[in-house]
């Protein structure tokens, strides 16, 4: 037996007899594995002319009533569900694409866990895991139904054989010995949790349920919550949760198809559906009660006739089926320091929404603050988020008059002020303006001499802008007082495609090789133009071929496909094309595994 370590040298090594089960060998000087620092050992196993090798890593787990503490760290699960399906493909994933989901998590969407809903998913994307560092929540196979004797059986043999097939992954954390959303069972999941406590003590168990009060014999609950809709308090308190409140609390769901949203839904219920993932994320990490969350879900996913939107598809994801990012995904995204983050919630175009006015929007950012420009004038700068147990809360920004009035009329500043409340106030109100409202429409009537035509003409030229030259609105994402990334927003002349391929060195060995590659529409300022419905010709030379439809249609503005290897080696190209937009080619270049 020998113990390499992350470079490859041995570490440690011993002779061991046959007959022996289980073997201590000493190890010295030893890395922890965790997210931030995913350390991977390797042990070789050597019998005759056989040869096991498993990677696996150090780390202990540990919690109390309200904490999970990975190598005594604090640690609090930013997590998603994710089922491990594809379009055109299901479930028949190459390794390279189960690592492409597990880099997206870690890199683009910027959390730290994930949860393999309802089942144990490839031991590549595990794999992946392991090296990339994501803490895992993984489950024995089931979706509410519990069946006969038989089927029993068979869910312990499972969660049997769930264990010893995963357990050398440091990555897992969390064995689920529960059928997802099943009813109590006490004496069936009496036996799931032996099994897991007796072929691993070192992980805690754990059960998803969407049961208040319901029996808990694992060690820690998890429970669908789906408590949110908008307008209250993001999640339910232990107390009305649990029986034994003792116990961990994790969110295992939350969101998912209490408000699902296409990518091609109007910008309003993207703004919505960002915000109720950020209500349940901001108010699970405020409490102090919860160990974590997993919000349902990472991507749109196919499903049966029931959960679909009559297309068999479920939009539950903060991503679309593709993994394009959805504006939720910026939720994720901006809860990091490592990487500017800034999507602003609306287009600023005013045909969007009811009667033309622009409703308060958001700023999605890891930034210090917000400053809003238009036409190069500076506006206003934006700070406060009402997200407060987020580290980076979405910003709302509820003013875009700000020192324009100052600035540009010959007003004083207290004269500014209350012009500026009016004209915002009629804005959001309307005709059905309160009587607050009412009263200073009077004061600046009476006492500052304002006639009803100099109110609509001001109304004309810093609310609606009907007739006026296209407006230029910057928006500035500031940090440590510098700028780390700007978007604009203007009337868009022109649109281009755009894309993102998840490799381009492709590698054949017992199997052919995937890439996958995401594909936008986007503006001359390059934002996403979500509302453009383009057909896409997707065309191949070389040793490759598409998999799916060799035309495709965006939706949201976003499509994607694949492409897999033939069995040659050589160099390919594929050419993505569409009337009124340049090509886009994209190199290959396909090798046999040595």
């Amino acid at each position: 037996v020998k113990i390499l370590d992350s470079k490859g040298e041995i570490i440690a090594q011993q002779a061991v007899s046959i007959n022996k089960h289980q073997v201590q060998i000493p190890v010295k000087n030893i890395h922890a594995w965790s997210a931030e620092s995913p350390t991977l050992y390797r042990c070789i196993v050597e019998l005759g002319e056989d040869t096991f090798v498993t990677n696996f890593g150090f780390r202990t787990i540990r919690f109390d009533q309200n904490n999970l503490y990975i190598n005594d760290q604090k640690v609090f699960l930013r997590g998603l569900n994710r089922h491990q399906c594809y379009p055109y493909i299901g479930y028949a994933a190459v390794d390279s694409l189960q690592e492409e989901d597990v880099r997206i998590l870690k890199e683009e969407l910027h959390v730290n866990a994930v949860r393999t809903s309802h089942y144990p998913q490839s031991q590549s994307f595990i794999d992946a895991c392991d090296r990339y560092g994501l803490y895992v929540f993984t489950e024995i196979p089931g979706w509410q139904h519990i069946g006969d004797e038989t089927w029993k059986q068979q869910a312990i043999q499972n969660t049997k054989d769930m264990v010893l097939q995963y357990r050398n992954h440091p990555s897992i954390i969390l064995w689920g010995v529960r059928i997802n959303e099943s009813l109590d069972d006490d004496e069936l999941y009496a036996k799931t949790n032996e099994v897991a406590r007796n072929l691993d003590p070192t992980r805690p168990t754990a059960g998803v349920r969407y049961l208040t009060k319901s029996h808990l014999l694992e060690d820690i609950y998890t429970f669908n919550d789906f408590s949110h809709h908008g307008d209250n308090k993001g999640a339910l308190s232990k107390g009305e949760v649990m029986i034994d409140t003792h116990h961990p609390l994790i969110i295992s769901e939350a969101n998912g198809h209490m408000f699902p949203t296409k990518s091609f839904d109007t910008q309003a219920r993207r703004q919505e559906h960002a915000l109720r993932h950020a209500r349940v994320f901001s108010d699970a990490m405020a409490d102090h009660q919860h160990t974590g969350v997993f919000q349902w879900c990472m991507f749109d996913y196919a499903t049966h006739k029931d959960f679909g939107s009559g297309d068999r598809i479920c939009y539950h994801g903060v991503m679309d089926s593709f993994r394009n990012p959805k504006l939720a995904a910026s939720v994720y995204a901006s809860q990091q320091d490592e990487e500017p983050i800034l999507e602003i919630s609306t287009s600023m175009d005013i045909g969007d929404y009811n009667a033309g006015n622009l409703p308060d929007f958001y700023a999605f950012t890891n930034a210090d603050e917000v400053r809003l420009y238009k036409n190069d004038q500076f506006v206003s700068e934006f700070s406060r988020s009402e997200y407060s147990g987020l580290k980076h809360g979405p910003i709302r920004i509820d003013d875009t008059i700000g020192k324009l009035l100052l600035e540009n009329e010959n007003f004083t500043s207290k004269q500014a002020d209350d012009i500026r409340k009016c004209l915002l106030a009629s804005k959001k109100y309307g005709s059905n303006l309160p009587l607050r409202y009412r009263l200073l429409y009077a004061k600046m009537m009476f006492q500052y001499k304002m006639k009803y035509s100099d109110g609509v003409a001001l109304y004309g030229k810093y609310v609606s802008g009907w007739g006026s030259d296209s407006i230029t609105w910057r928006f500035d994402a500031i940090k440590n007082g510098e700028v780390v990334k700007s978007i604009i927003k203007r009337p868009s002349a022109k649109l281009h495609l755009s894309y993102q391929v998840s490799r381009t060195a492709l590698i054949e060995g017992d199997c052919y090789d995937m890439s996958a590659i995401r594909i936008q529409v986007k503006d001359e300022y390059h934002n996403l133009a979500s509302y453009a419905q383009l057909p896409l010709n997707l065309i191949t030379t070389g040793p490759i071929e598409i998999v799916g439809p060799s035309t495709v249609v965006t939706e949201g503005g976003m499509t994607g496909t694949y492409i897999k290897t033939t069995g040659e080696e050589g160099e390919a190209i594929l050419t993505i094309s569409t009337p009124d937009c340049s090509a886009i080619t994209i190199h290959f270049t396909i090798a046999k595994e040595v």
